[in-house]
């Protein structure tokens, strides 16, 4: 185990236990939810090459757990965990099962609706998958900012830090010009902004906007002279199949990427809704080597209790 993996738990346990010390006369609610999604990546092994690129479709389904605490003074203290399992149809190679836990604090300045609230969230997740080098832990940190403009809109921007590493080690693949060996091994930071409209149905557009300053993990037919020489990472990525005696590299390269996404949600009933989205993904990595991907999907959840 990684250090600041460590370092993370040892924070998660700690924003609990400072959370608990302070919840004796809280009120409490626990939640439950399950959701189920379908979506379609155009370019979900991230190449630039136009033979390179694969598109494929997915369904994700999750299980979210909980117990918020609402303080004396409108505060909120929440500890979450989540099961999910994600497959594809045709690249079997990326089907992975999580597992997530994780707290936050939500600091409420005011009273009212129109109180603006201030929140952070610590998060650890495990992600298996069915391709070994792709198991890996995720370890999280968000600040957010939220604002309830009036009874219609709704504003919400923040930051977010995030450290990857990678379970299974890649080196006998690696770059002999890297110091580093494993492709999902890398942080990255994120900044985010959110705008919502309600309509008079109780649906909710949404359009937000994220900038992340980080990394990607791109796949391609080898060689690729073109990657390699900007890789910080590289492995035989068995997730994506290859003619034979070729192979698929996985390289993982410093890239900045703007997410541009829409969506809209709408109540199918009291505890069920149903949410229609489209993102657009561009990144660009050095020496002109730059990605995009168009994201569509459909997510129906239902609250369980």
């Amino acid at each position: 185990m990684q250090p600041y993996s460590r370092r993370t738990r040892l924070l998660l346990a700690a924003l609990v236990m400072l959370s608990l010390s302070k919840i004796a006369n809280a009120q409490t609610t626990n939640f439950l939810d399950i959701s189920l999604a379908g979506q379609h990546d155009d370019n979900i092994s991230r190449s630039f090459l136009s033979s390179d690129r694969r598109s494929d479709n997915s369904a994700h389904l999750a299980l979210s757990a909980g117990r918020l605490w609402q303080l004396p003074n409108l505060d909120t203290v929440t500890l979450f965990a989540e099961l999910g399992t994600h497959h594809f149809r045709t690249l079997k190679g990326l089907n992975n099962n999580s597992l997530a836990l994780g707290a936050s604090y939500q600091r409420k300045f005011g009273l009212g609706a129109f109180a603006p609230t201030l929140s952070a969230s610590l998060s650890w997740t495990l992600e298996d998958s069915r391709t070994q080098v792709r198991t890996r832990e995720l370890n999280t940190f968000e600040i957010n900012f939220r604002k309830r403009l009036n009874n219609a809109w709704d504003f919400s921007a923040g930051v977010s830090g995030e450290q990857s590493y990678g379970k299974y080690d890649g080196a006998k693949y690696a770059n002999m010009y890297s110091p580093h060996n494993d492709i999902f091994d890398f942080t990255q930071a994120s900044a985010f902004s959110q705008i919502s409209y309600t309509l008079a149905n109780y649906s909710t557009l949404n359009a937000s906007y994220s900038y992340v300053d980080g990394n990607t993990v791109s796949s391609a037919l080898a060689p690729n002279p073109r990657l390699l020489a900007i890789a910080q990472a590289l492995t035989i990525d068995a997730a994506y199949p290859a003619p034979i005696g070729r192979n698929i590299v996985s390289y993982t390269l410093e890239t900045k990427a703007h997410i541009w996404t829409v969506d809209w949600s709408y109540p199918l009933g009291r505890d069920t809704s149903l949410t229609a989205a489209y993102s657009r993904q561009d990144i660009a990595a050095r020496a002109g080597v730059d990605y995009s991907n168009d994201r569509i999907s459909l997510t129906i959840m239902h609250i369980l209790k």
